[in-house]
């Protein structure tokens, strides 16, 4: 069995050398543009090629993300970007579009492409079908179980599992809150995490404590790691392109411990100290998550929606903008503090620490302390107080990520003959070779003739080059060289290796894009989502619409006709008279292209999150490089569900409605283990350029019927 791949976050240079240090087989990052997580630093084309030469001499593989949807005015300056990554030897790309994919399958078949759970890969046909496309990974969606894990990996494709931090309460890739709320698209990396926002349920008219109800804890399965590698997942992802390199380096190093403690047969247990330390650097709260079937009440924190620390103390007094607590843990100077609090919590710096009329700069368990707290709320006694970063640990982890320099066993041999340079052979364990000369030849010694041992002392000095010299070989004779050439020819033959080590590729080259649709015709100018029992043949056709999320779904399921698709498992089946659904966030002529060339597809609808001008945008960069314009719809009217939540949210009560703070009222539906968020209000939009449109009626006061006969009409032109 491969040994599964650890995988770890860097939103800048300094976390990539923290990953680096920690232990990790691959990191992911983003460029500027095009990643999902568009906050976090990422990475300019000169930190890329400096991350790409770091990493790959160390063994370390690079994917970067270009996982979001892409506008077709984006097209071009995507391909640019593919073109530099792929020359300058990026391992693979993580994608969520379906036309890029479609795009790298066709021009860069020796580029390595994963799936990205913004893809939205969540069952058994999902899985088959982008290995049908020859994805090289997925990266199953967070919600999906170990059982259906442990088939995927049965497939013989990749799969990447999240083990550690932050996730998501919606699938990835279907979350449309954020976008409908903000204007700012999850599917874009710009996501305004209104999972995070308090919301009152039902007739509640204000806030309470527990009103942050979507917003779910961090995940950790550290203690599960057996099962999950038993299973023969490919990598384990951490979660943290927008954390510090100090939690990247601790969280990293300690799942190189237990996934090497387990692959060497023996039990690993995170100490409580190391626990702490993870606490202190971000957490929410913890749970084994969707991944191990943990209940809502175990998934959600309701309470907080932010790092909550550790607690060291609880508030005994406050006087003139000062809290005095009494400690149950370590205090440092500097130390980042808040105090659980309503309405808001309060947030302090240990800036100024008295300790008996004395100022000291740290405090231990039993101490009554004094700190500054100004602010506009007032603690009160028995609240209490929660480090959230630690100075002193982390100066601690900064100072072992600097001293940590992963180091490659290499073997050194040399020759050394009188009148003939030294020369100086090393290689490593994957049989690269190189051998560097001296600039000057090997003398007669007339006296103290250089020793094999003097040679060999000189040749393991690596200094700050990432190799170990596990054994040098050679013999030297009578002769004299100084010490300094020796040292010369060595960081010469290394530097040679590091060329050698830093190119992992040999790339065929991109082919040129000379795929051709087949064009294809529906007489379907509107269509209703399936939803209700009203007859309406004289205006469209009700279609069934699938399941946007089915985990039960496999390849042995009945064919799909006469329906409407939601899903890459949906594409396994279709065999006749379906349209692709707006759920598969077409927004460009290339994912176009791609869906349409599916059995059974006979249109698409764009997704619903483009304008109009996208969508025209699209459509003439289709017929331009097809020529033909396809039979498309635009979502023009519905209450979309904008997200889709397995398990639940709320622990002991199934709320009919959500309200947020600006008075917008979500319909909670529930289907089986599924909870949808429904829209506030119904998106209506314009269909100027699409030859269909596409409503999801519900039961809106608006009377359904006029806005399905008013759609109908509009596509005719007579209104």
């Amino acid at each position: 069995m491969k040994k599964t791949e650890l995988l770890a976050p860097a939103g800048n240079m300094e976390a990539l050398k923290a990953a680096v240090a920690g232990g990790c087989d691959a990191v992911y990052l983003g460029l500027s543009r095009f990643s999902a997580r568009a906050f976090a630093g990422n990475f300019t084309h000169e930190e890329l090629l400096e991350a790409v030469r770091y990493c790959h001499i160390r063994d370390v593989s690079v994917y970067v993300t270009i996982n979001t949807m892409l506008y077709e005015s984006e097209i071009e300056k995507v391909k640019e970007e593919i073109d530099f990554l792929y020359e300058n030897d990026v391992d693979a790309l993580l994608v969520q579009d379906f036309g890029l994919f479609h795009y790298l399958r066709e021009c860069y078949q020796d580029f390595d492409v994963h799936c990205s759970t913004q893809m939205h890969i969540h069952n058994l046909a999902g899985v088959l079908k982008m290995q049908k496309e020859g994805a090289s990974r997925v990266v199953m969606a967070r919600e999906t179980p170990l059982s259906l894990i442990r088939e995927a990996c049965r497939t013989g494709m990749e799969t990447e599992v999240f083990a550690y931090g932050a996730v998501c309460v919606s699938y990835s890739g279907q979350c449309l809150m954020s976008a409908s709320i903000k204007n700012r698209s999850a599917n874009r990396g710009v996501c305004a995490q209104c999972c995070r926002l308090r919301y009152y349920p039902d007739d509640t008219s204000s806030f309470s404590a527990g009103d942050y109800i979507l917003s779910p804890k961090d995940l950790n399965v550290i203690d599960r790691l057996p099962e999950l590698l038993s299973c023969g997942v490919s990598s384990l992802k951490i979660e943290g392109r927008m954390k510090r390199p100090a939690y990247v380096y601790l969280v990293t190093k300690t799942f190189r411990e237990a996934i090497d403690a387990w692959y060497e047969g023996k039990s690993y247990k995170v100490s409580k100290e190391r626990d702490r330390q993870l606490k202190l650097l971000f957490n929410r709260g913890f749970s084994e998550g969707l991944l191990f079937e943990s209940s809502a009440e175990e998934r959600m924190n309701p309470y907080r929606p932010n790092h909550v620390g550790i607690e060291i103390g609880k508030v005994v007094d406050y006087r003139s903008q000062r809290v005095c607590v009494r400690l149950s843990d370590t205090l440092h100077q500097h130390d980042g503090l808040r105090i659980l609090s309503t309405p808001e919590d309060i947030g302090l710096t240990a800036v100024r620490i008295e300790k008996n009329g004395r100022l000291v700069n740290s405090a231990k368990a039993g101490d009554t302390v004094w700190l500054d707290c100004k602010g506009k709320y007032r603690p009160k006694k028995g609240q209490s107080l929660r480090k959230t970063t630690d100075s002193v640990l982390m100066d601690e982890i900064e100072r072992t990520v600097r001293d940590s320099e992963k180091r490659i066993p290499v073997e050194m041999s040399y020759e050394a003959e009188q009148g003939m340079p030294f020369r100086l052979t090393v290689k490593d364990r994957a049989g690269r070779e190189v051998t560097a000369e001296s600039r000057i030849p090997c003398e007669a010694a007339r006296a103290n003739p250089l020793t094999d041992g003097r040679i060999s002392a000189s040749l393991a000095k690596t200094g700050d080059q990432p190799y170990q010299v596990s054994s040098s070989s050679g013999s030297a004779g009578n002769i004299f060289l100084p010490v300094s050439v020796i040292n010369e020819t060595r960081r010469s033959a290394l530097e040679m290796l590091n060329d050698k080590r830093a190119l992992r590729h040999e790339r065929a080259g991109r082919k040129p894009y000379a795929f051709m649709p087949i064009q294809k015709r529906t007489d379907l100018p509107l269509i209703i989502a399936e939803g209700n029992a009203r007859t309406v043949s004289q205006y469209g056709t009700f279609m069934h619409v699938m399941p946007v999320v089915d985990q039960e779904q496999n390849m042995n399921d009945p064919v799909i006709t006469d329906s409407v698709l939601s899903q890459a498992g949906d594409l396994l089946l279709s065999e006749e008279n379906n349209i692709a659904g707006y759920t598969l966030n077409c927004a460009n002529s290339y994912s176009l292209a791609f869906l349409l060339s599916q059995p059974g597809v006979e249109a698409v609808v764009f997704s619903s999150e483009i304008s109009s001008g996208q969508i025209k945008e699209a459509l003439d960069a289709f017929a331009g490089r097809y020529g033909f314009i396809p039979f498309t719809y635009a979502f023009v009217y519905g209450r979309r569900p904008l997200m889709y939540i397995r398990k639940g949210f709320a622990a002991a009560e199934t709320p009919s409605f959500l309200t947020d703070k600006h008075g917008n009222n979500f319909k909670v539906e529930y289907n089986n283990d599924m909870s949808l968020i429904i829209e506030s209000k119904p998106l209506c939009r314009e269909n100027r350029y699409c030859s269909g449109s596409y409503l999801i009626p519900g039961t809106d006061s608006v009377s359904a019927d006029r806005i399905m006969e008013e759609a109908y009409e509009e596509i005719h032109g007579r209104i």
